[in-house]
């Protein structure tokens, strides 16, 4: 079987038990293809034009040359590997598909802009600005069972200098999908909300809130981050009333990405260093290893685990034997038929997976040996037997659930120009 056959026959069969996922007869979606966010579309051409300058593919950017404002590429890869790209005027992180396929959202990322687009086309749709003046994307979403979308949002960024935290706590917006019109919003209940996701049932919404400020009488974040209160907040989504707040376990780690299973949540800790830090972290690495190209100039992530909550317990510690790997934990998907989280860590160019239970490493590894650096976005396949990886400039690879083998005549090159998340719808 050729890599189209297998990518065609894979991403037919919709993943059950997501909320919203159901789909009423004759309404319209296109199984199977993954979504990829593209951070640097000023490096890339296309017809023989710088890509912001291309007519078709930049059309979004409203005409502007040159272009002054954020721009970020999105990547479609269809089931048969082909690929349709856009430019769109958002400083966007991740992507979300409605689950009928009709709509997506590309969230914008510490800006003040949100984007909708027509997956089929990737025609712009709309584009709105975050809560006020001042506030900032939080880079996340998550489609709600009744059709709407819900957005992380950033309060405008200052330093304590005395006052609570509350007050730089951010929001929960809720959304029309099609125009992000304002449908209403509620706190976050923490600093700097990111990723968001339903628990099971979707009744429940967990958000994780970096934590990070700046220090009193500073404007900027340092290294190592300034940690206030790094937590993950559970809220009912149909109030917006906190039901629970867990902490991290680290000092000065963030709290930044998310998944659910059952009654537990996985979330990915980020600790940040300077270089001294990452060379007493590395100091008996023999083999010679390039710049991580993940990480911002000045910045190095330093290896630190994720977290498992459940209601009610206290949080574990997720495969301690290896945290090694564990350098920028990133993307991270639940699999409800193994009971596994699997996440990436791409500057440490690995893919791990964890037992739901008690948090030990059940599987994966390196994906160098497979030809993948710095794997970054991760996304269950709707055949439920199958996941996808990205590398952060490169590569798409397919693997088996449960036991996480390569699928090689899935193994595909695209260029993204960097991204962290990705989607499948």
């Amino acid at each position: 079987m050729n890599r189209r056959d297998f990518l065609r026959s894979s991403l037919i069969v919709p993943i059950a038990g997501l909320p919203g996922a159901a789909l009423a007869v004759g309404e319209r979606r296109r199984p199977g293809r993954v979504f990829v966010p593209g951070y640097e579309p000023g490096l890339a051409w296309a017809n023989g034009l710088p890509l912001l300058q291309h007519p078709v593919l930049a059309r979004a950017l409203l005409g502007k040359s040159p272009v002054t404002g954020p721009a970020r590429l999105l990547t479609r890869v269809s089931p048969t590997g082909d690929l349709l790209q856009a430019v769109f005027p958002v400083q966007g992180h991740d992507v979300k598909i409605s689950p009928d396929g009709r709509v997506g959202v590309y969230c914008g990322f510490e800006a003040g802009d949100h984007v909708a687009f027509d997956p089929e086309t990737l025609d712009l749709l709309a584009i709105a600005p975050s809560l006020d003046i001042g506030w900032r994307g939080g880079g996340h979403a998550a489609f709600a069972a009744d059709g709407h979308v819900l957005l992380s949002e950033r309060a405008p960024r200052a330093a304590l200098n005395g006052d609570a935290p509350a007050v730089r706590y951010g929001r929960v917006s809720i959304r029309d999908p099609r125009t992000l019109a304002i449908v209403d919003s509620y706190s976050s209940f923490g600093i700097d909300p990111h990723d968001l996701c339903f628990l099971e049932g979707g009744r429940e919404l967990a958000v994780a809130n970096y934590g990070s400020l700046p220090r009193d009488g500073q404007s900027g974040l340092g290294v190592p981050r300034h940690v206030v209160e790094a937590c993950v907040a559970v809220i009912d989504v149909a109030s917006g009333r906190l039901l629970e707040k867990f902490g991290g376990a680290s000092a000065h780690a963030e709290l930044r990405h998310l998944a659910a299973g059952g009654n537990r949540v996985s979330a990915i800790q980020a600790l940040l260093g300077d270089e001294a830090a990452l060379m007493s972290a590395l100091a008996d690495e023999a083999v010679a290893y390039p710049k991580d190209i993940t990480a911002e100039d000045g910045v190095h992530y330093l290896p630190v685990p994720p977290l498992l909550f459940a209601r009610g317990e206290p949080p574990v510690v997720m495969g301690r034997d290896a945290e090694r790997k564990m350098r920028h934990g990133l993307s991270i998907v639940f699999d409800p038929v193994h009971r596994q989280f699997i996440a990436t860590f791409p500057s440490s160019h690995a893919v791990l997976a964890f037992d739901a239970g008690d948090g030990r490493v059940v599987g994966g590894g390196d994906t160098r040996r497979h030809g993948l650096n710095h794997p970054s976005g991760i996304a269950l396949l709707e055949d439920g037997r199958h996941y996808v990886v990205t590398g952060y400039m490169q590569g798409l690879h397919v693997y088996e659930l449960g036991s996480h083998r390569l699928v090689p005549e899935a193994v595909s090159y695209p260029v993204f120009f960097g991204h962290s998340h990705i989607a499948v719808g």
